[in-house]
């Protein structure tokens, strides 16, 4: 979606058009829920979250002034997924395992790519979320780091040393898996 076309949808929404407002929504859930989910490592917590951000954006969209829209809505969802953990506490529902996909043609590589994503997502949750949060929203959803920043209220050059953080302490825990890996 061209930057126009946002302004224009934003702007109309804001004149109370449910239309405009559902193609916001539309542009925008499956990168919030995809961020959250990225946080939360639940898609049930996600979904929830989720919602909540858009409700929310619906409520105090008659606010938004700036120019960085995405960097607003995720800011919206940061500070959704900060107050979901400030609830109260339980032990989160553990996630049903993945199952082979019918369509595998190669098992010892579906099993091999398996074993790899498995060490990546075991890798990001041992990530610090002031961590795993930046370098989601650079990785997953291409943010840039001055909407990062805006986006988790920090500075431009925090954003950027965190993302870099991030990779770093990604590098050094996967690190001996990629070196045994090489023939």
């Amino acid at each position: 979606m061209d930057d126009s076309q946002e302004l224009k949808w934003i702007r109309q929404a804001q004149a109370g058009q449910r239309e405009a407002y559902a193609h916001l929504v539309n542009a925008y859930w499956p990168r919030i829920h995809r961020w959250l989910h990225g946080l939360t490592r639940d898609v049930h917590a996600a979904e929830d979250l989720t919602q909540e951000v858009f409700l929310k954006c619906c409520a105090n969209l008659h606010t938004f002034t700036g120019a960085h829209f995405r960097a607003w809505l995720f800011r919206l969802a940061s500070n959704c997924f900060l107050d979901s953990r400030r609830g109260p506490r339980g032990v989160p529902p553990r996630p049903l395992p993945a199952t082979l996909a019918a369509s595998d043609c190669d098992p010892v590589a579906t099993l091999c790519s398996r074993e790899i994503q498995t060490h990546l997502d075991a890798a990001l949750r041992r990530l610090p979320l002031k961590f795993r949060a930046p370098l989601l929203l650079r990785m997953q959803e291409e943010l840039s780091f001055g909407e990062i920043a805006s986006a988790l209220g920090l500075t431009e050059a925090t954003a950027r040393w965190r993302v870099f953080r991030a990779r770093k302490r990604l590098l050094d825990d996967l690190g001996p898996l990629l070196d045994k890996r090489k023939p």
